[in-house]
């Protein structure tokens, strides 16, 4: 039976040694890279099952990788996890839009990299996405409320394309990070919500939506069940909006 591959692309020696370290000792066979390059001729050649990509490598970057993997088809490349610095949170979005499964900021630990390909050999490849081009209008506040129209019409594309587009704006921004979360909740990638809810309340610990948005997490994953709204930050006190992904167990 073909060992699980799994491909780290990083140009820091360090990191590529703990990544292997880390991920040999629970017996995947490992492949290296040290740039964009050597990532794609590696994938070409040895079929990794997950590759862990740096975004900011010389000689080709990690997002111009996922530039080039965007329309390839889904059986001929890896789920992605890409390492982004410590606060890149724009950079981060982008990847997921490009079709990454999952984002680990450095430092990373030997427990979130197992975790994180563990949770990436169960997922389902995502479809690649083209951006619209058409400039965003309204300002970031109006983006935000198309955000939230959107989502409540259950379009969601519509919602994606306008997060992704205003990713460069949001800097810390609590209420983006909860739609990014209600967002990915929507696609049933959990990590990711959560990853993003969890954003949103540590940019404002006071930030109710994304509280109560954590809260139903916690309890579809405990309980199966919860009774806790999808909150979209824009409700009144005494009403939330509640959408049709507010309820169901998570995997």
């Amino acid at each position: 039976m073909r060992p699980t591959r799994i491909l780290i692309v990083d140009d820091e020696t360090n990191i590529r040694l703990m990544l292997k370290t880390t991920l040999g000792t629970e017996g995947y066979a490992i492949d290296q890279a040290t740039n964009g390059r050597e990532a794609l001729a590696s994938i070409d050649a040895n079929k990794p099952d997950v590759m862990i990509l740096d975004l900011s490598m010389p000689v080709m970057d990690g997002m111009s990788v996922l530039h080039e993997l965007k329309n390839v088809h889904a059986e001929n490349k890896p789920r992605i996890i890409v390492l982004t610095a410590y606060g890149s949170i724009a950079t981060a979005v982008k990847a997921t839009r490009l079709g990454a499964v999952d984002f680990l900021e450095k430092p990373i630990s030997p427990d979130e990299v197992r975790e994180s390909v563990a949770a990436a050999l169960s997922e389902q490849l995502p479809k690649p996405r083209i951006d619209a081009s058409d400039p965003l209008s309204g300002g970031y506040a109006g983006v935000l409320d198309r955000v939230r129209r959107s989502l409540r019409l259950a379009s969601y594309s519509d919602a994606e394309t306008l997060l992704m587009k205003a990713a460069d704006l949001a800097h810390k921004d609590a209420a983006y990070f909860n739609l990014l979360g209600v967002l990915y909740e929507s696609q049933r990638k959990w990590r990711l919500a959560k990853k993003f809810y969890g954003k949103a309340i540590a940019a404002d610990k006071k930030y109710e939506p994304a509280q109560s948005n954590m809260r139903r997490i916690y309890e579809l994953e405990t309980f199966g069940r919860s009774r806790e709204p999808v909150c979209l930050g824009d409700e009144p006190d005494i009403w939330y909006m509640a959408l049709p992904i507010a309820t169901g167990q998570l995997n």
